[in-house]
């Protein structure tokens, strides 16, 4: 028989078990866990009785019910802690009884010494537990800055995306207007940013107008309209625009083309400047064809209601 015993903290700190899992075991298998001198507030433990807290550890790493355990402790360990409980039987009746006056000194003393080892044996289950609450909250912390800082890669590399976009449009709007496309200026295959600017409009068989006025922004112009054609095939792989002056009408012409899927798309709007009975000065839709059909005025309105419900919002 073994006549080493041990607190919880050494039985943790040699099983490398968290304390508090130590004391876990210990309370809900007390039965299978014979304590040295039972009832005292500082308890020890026969050395043998590490066998079982391992065998505890193992079982709950393979999720074994309560149950289950106890029947496991009992059947394989139910002779070990007979003979514990013997041995401790053995060395307690083996004691002198110390006269009534020394006995309440030296319980006197007892009492306060347990009474501190029990605070620094807290203090130090405490301590081991913060430090691993401090090494969990760093390894948090370096996880969060890595992903701060990968986050704020893939953010910059979007805005740089982006703002190269902006410039490519940007440059091509102002070759496109300085000389009719990219091959040489020409002042006159572009309509002026004044024409560009002015509030599109459609006229009606009675002669009334119907255009897009904006509210608290700026009216629908024409130059808003080309945005939109532009997007509805911006999908397609080649896409081509240009502008055509015919007498006092200016015709922009799209043709977009996707010769994966043998899809190609045309678009030819027709405008003109012209001044309306409130002497507003604005472009007019002409005509609008799509794939060499002619969009019917009817189909225009609903469009053009459409915008204005979408523009005001």
């Amino acid at each position: 028989m073994s006549s080493q015993y041990l607190s919880l903290r050494e039985v943790g700190r040699r099983l490398g078990i968290p304390p508090s899992t130590v004391v876990y075991y210990k309370d809900k298998y007390s039965k299978f866990i014979p304590a040295s001198n039972k009832g005292s507030r500082r308890q020890r433990y026969s050395v043998d009785v590490l066998e079982i807290f391992r065998r505890i550890r193992e079982m709950y790493g393979m999720n074994w019910s309560t149950e289950q355990i106890e029947n496991e402790l009992s059947l394989k360990f139910s002779m070990l802690v007979d003979s514990i409980k013997n041995e401790q039987q053995v060395i307690n009746q083996a004691g002198v009884e110390p006269s009534s006056d020394i006995q309440a000194v030296v319980q006197g003393l007892a009492s306060v010494i347990e009474k501190v080892s029990d605070l620094l044996s807290n203090q130090v289950l405490f301590q081991s537990e913060i430090r691993d609450l401090r090494d969990e909250v760093s390894s948090l912390r370096s996880e969060k800055r890595k992903l701060e800082a990968k986050t704020n890669e893939h953010v910059l590399d979007m805005a740089m995306e982006i703002g190269q976009l902006k410039r490519d449009r940007v440059e091509l709007f102002r070759l496109l207007r300085k000389g009719g496309g990219l091959n040489g200026p020409d002042e006159t295959s572009f309509p002026t940013s004044e024409y560009l600017e002015r509030p599109l409009v459609i006229q009606n068989s009675d002669g009334h107008y119907l255009g897009v006025a904006g509210k608290g922004r700026k009216h629908f112009s024409l130059e808003d309209y080309v945005k939109l054609l532009e997007n509805s095939v911006n999908s397609h792989r080649s896409v081509d625009l240009r502008w055509e002056k015919k007498e006092s009408q200016w015709v922009l012409v799209i043709e977009a083309s996707e010769e994966v899927l043998d899809d190609k798309k045309s678009i030819v709007l027709a405008t003109e400047e012209t001044v309306t009975p409130n002497n507003n000065t604005v472009v007019r839709i002409v005509s609008m064809e799509i794939n060499e059909k002619n969009v019917p005025e009817a189909l225009l309105f609903s469009l053009f209601k459409q915008i204005r419900d979408s523009f005001l919002r």
